[in-house]
């Protein structure tokens, strides 16, 4: 009996030793992860908290909008025959035609127009890998539990090192309480390295703040698959990168930011007087109707993207060449073109934009070189107004027409090295390639004609030029539409005659 007794107080011992010996473990997992707490989670982060946890306040989400909704000419009209007129020295105070008063719209707020491309241009190479990013300055994570997201961004192999517990899937319906947890854990998880990691990866890509929503969006789908964690994880990010980032929900997750350009064919919702735009950097789009969303603001997250500069970026990959061909005065005239194909991947993601956003983009230096150095001997050593109707020529009749709805089934403006590589292309797309180009190599200043279903330019030019003309600040413009077929400058394409469009600069 003693013997048995010794036994059950010796297992009753060891049960409590194991049980203390598990409360410890227990308290001290608690307290490292109190001291992660307290390290990681700032003042805007306990205050932003305290937001989510708020009851969510409905909104309206706006339908699209639309920025011209007359439909365009569907087969277009060619200019007869003709020599091109010589200059004439037309005294300055004849009168410009006859017509409606011009209307002048006032352009939203631009950043200046991209400089004047390199002497050199980049080699068509295939890149390297990134070096490791945690050997960067200001970016190493001090976790020993660390995980590298490694993807493909157009053809860059970029690399992001991550602490293996800053993972987290979302599960269950969607509601503020859990969103507001899932800030908090990720908020208190070694988060800056990573961040800035990003950062320096969207820098060294020369990304705008488009480009650097895809690539933080891109790391949250390679870190995680499932859709709501992925949007929540890079809402958090883009937060913490200094965007004005925010979430809604109805039956899904959606991810909405402001922007400094006017967006097209994009649902939104005004919170405080500003525009929250529903960008598809992944999942479905936003349709209108009720969603809910946070009535604060996170201390570190003010930055509206900004669309402009989107050459910048280096695509790589595999190269696309296109030959193009157009006759003027009896001559043909034969252009190279190449870039990576990647390019048109990355353009084709941008959402709808204004009108100036396409005129100021040009082309990357990679392509515009090339085509500048073609071009330049086609106008070398003629008058403005016989450079221009050549300049006109070759884009007007390089390409085949068709319509956005024709060719893509929606509206879909192209940026100038799209209008290069698409096989169709129409008014709008055709008058941003011919204002760069008249830009770069004439020097001459230009407008856009924006004509209620159609889209061409006016040159200002420094000599007195006959024809179709528009008086703006105090200069005048010279109509030259690169969708009129074999019309020079000062030609109005025949059903706009009369019209007066709204102009704007770029």
């Amino acid at each position: 009996m003693k013997k048995l007794l010794l036994l059950s107080s010796a297992l009753l011992l060891s049960s409590l030793v194991q049980a203390d010996s598990k409360l410890d473990e227990y308290q001290k997992w608690r307290q490292q992860e109190l001291t992660s707490f307290q390290n990681y989670l700032d003042e805007n982060d306990k205050a932003f908290i305290g937001f989510l946890k708020q009851q969510w306040k409905p909104v309206e989400v706006k339908p699209a909008e639309v920025r011209d909704p007359k439909p365009k000419p569907v087969t277009l009209p060619q200019a007869p025959a003709q020599t091109p007129e010589p200059d004439r020295n037309i005294p300055a105070d004849q009168p410009l035609p006859a017509g409606k008063p011009l209307v002048v719209e006032k352009p939203e707020p631009a950043p200046s127009k991209p400089a004047t491309p390199s002497q050199t241009t980049p080699a068509l190479t295939t890149p390297t890998a990134d070096k490791p990013a945690n050997k960067q300055p200001g970016v190493q994570l001090q976790s020993k539990k660390v995980r590298t997201a490694r993807f493909n961004f157009y053809g860059n192999p970029v690399s992001i090192e991550y602490p293996k517990n800053f993972k987290r899937i979302f599960a269950g319906s969607i509601n503020s309480e859990k969103i507001a947890a899932y800030w908090q854990y990720l908020a208190s998880k070694e988060h800056a390295p990573t961040v800035n990691q990003l950062k320096a990866a969207a820098k060294r890509l020369k990304l705008n703040d488009w480009g650097t929503a895809q690539l933080f969006d891109r790391f949250s789908g390679t870190v995680l698959r499932q859709q709501t964690s992925r949007q929540l994880t890079t809402w958090f990010l883009l937060v913490k990168a200094g965007y004005d980032a925010r979430v809604a929900y109805n039956d899904k997750m959606h991810l909405l930011l402001p922007s400094r350009q006017e967006l097209f064919g994009v649902t939104f919702f005004k919170l405080s007087g500003k525009r929250y735009y529903a960008v598809n950097l992944s999942g479905k789009s936003l349709k209108p109707g009720k969603v809910f969303t946070y009535k604060g603001q996170h201390g570190a997250g003010h930055g509206a993207l900004d669309f402009s500069q989107p050459n910048e970026f280096s695509a790589r990959g595999e190269i696309t060449q296109r030959q193009l061909k157009f006759r003027y005065d009896d001559e043909t005239f034969s252009i190279d073109i190449a870039y990576p194909k990647r390019y048109v991947e990355y353009f084709n993601s941008f959402p709808q934009l204004s009108l100036p956003n396409y005129f100021q983009a040009g082309l990357p230096a990679v392509t515009s070189e090339s085509l500048l150095k073609q071009l330049q001997p086609v106008v070398a050593g003629l008058s403005e107004q016989e450079a221009v109707n050549r300049l006109l020529r070759f884009v007007q009749t390089a390409f085949q027409y068709q319509t956005d709805d024709q060719q893509f089934r929606e509206e879909n403006y192209l940026f100038p090295l799209e209008t290069l590589h698409y096989p169709y292309s129409d008014c709008e797309d055709r008058a941003a390639l011919f204002a760069w180009l008249t830009e770069s190599l004439l020097q001459l200043e230009v407008i856009i004609l924006d004509y209620p279903g159609h889209v061409a330019t006016a040159v200002n030019f420094n000599s007195r030029v006959p024809g179709d003309a528009w008086q703006y600040h105090g200069k005048r413009y010279v109509v030259a539409d690169p969708t009129y077929v074999n019309a020079n400058a000062g030609m109005t394409m025949p059903q706009f005659a009369g019209k007066a469009p709204k102009v704007q600069p770029f």
